[in-house]
């Protein structure tokens, strides 16, 4: 699968530059609609939490609540950009071998760049988003003097984006070549994703829960998800490394996080690599 994708990589890009074209030629607004759509979200999500955090002042660390309130559009970003985006590739490249028929059923084409293609036009689209919100941060800092331009710290975007990336390839593999034989895993995927939405704090501080429901932090110790989100905020919203877990109430260094989220990485794509060859030569009979 890899060398058919290594081999297949200017075709794979020209796929992904017509992706591209057909998403914005066209389009008065272009471009930006992949930033407008987030940007309301974002703002429901201001209102509704500003609503929430104004009448908790004793319900965490006194200091986070005042960081949070002061920059709460810079923490929802943090979480919700990269959630974007990894939520845009896996219901993208889930329905992408399925509405493919007409390329698969020729004889050379290279199936397994299908995926790829979807998971890589929707990393462009977050490349461009996160310049924008760091030109929003860097603007907001030069002429409002918000002091929310992390620095140096902005430049960890890339090897975070990378480490999304290994985690979500595996995952894209194995649930575009179910959806082939089973054509409700994208609405189900859809639905699942929703739901951990909620469950991942990405729109909320983890101990506004864990500080109420303890147990809570158990589940965000073993939700990739979560650390993901977790090195996303330290670096961009805190501008620093993690020292630690102890949003979660539970001791974590970076690095653990880190080697977590490459174990899950390595495990989706062993699953995500075998469920695609072993079933790739039945995907004409099925599309």
């Amino acid at each position: 699968m890899e060398m058919e994708i290594i081999r297949h990589r200017r075709l794979l890009w020209e796929l992904v530059k017509r992706d591209l074209r057909l998403r914005y030629i066209g389009s008065i607004m272009g471009l930006f609609w992949s930033v407008i759509n987030p940007l309301i979200l974002l703002v429901i999500y201001i209102f509704i939490f500003s609503l929430i955090f104004g009448g908790a002042s004793s319900g965490g660390p006194a200091a986070d609540v005042k960081r949070t309130m002061a920059s709460f559009p810079v923490f929802l970003c943090c979480g919700v950009l990269p959630w974007n985006a990894l939520m845009e590739s896996l219901l993208a490249a889930t329905g992408i071998i399925s509405g493919s028929g007409g390329l698969i059923k020729k004889a050379v084409f290279p199936v397994a760049i299908l995926p790829m293609q979807a998971i890589v036009a929707s990393f462009v689209n977050f490349a461009i988003t996160l310049v924008l919100f760091g030109v929003f941060l860097l603007g907001a800092d030069v002429f409002f003097a918000t002091n929310v331009f992390p620095g140096l710290a902005f430049a960890m975007v890339v090897p975070l984006a990378v480490l999304q990336l290994i985690v979500l390839v595996g995952a894209c593999y194995f649930f575009a070549t179910v959806n082939v034989f089973f054509r409700d895993m994208a609405p189900i995927l859809n639905a699942m994703m929703m739901v951990m939405f909620w469950l991942t704090p990405m729109v909320y501080p983890a101990w506004l829960v864990t500080d109420q429901y303890p147990p809570v932090k158990y589940f965000y110790i073993v939700n990739p998800f979560a650390h993901l989100v977790r090195l996303y905020r330290e670096f961009l919203y805190r501008g620093h490394p993690p020292q630690g877990f102890g949003e979660f109430g539970v001791a974590c260094p970076i690095g653990v996080s880190v080697l977590y989220l490459l174990a899950i990485g390595a495990l989706a794509y062993i699953v995500g690599k075998y469920v695609f060859t072993r079933s790739q030569p039945h995907f004409v009979d099925e599309v």
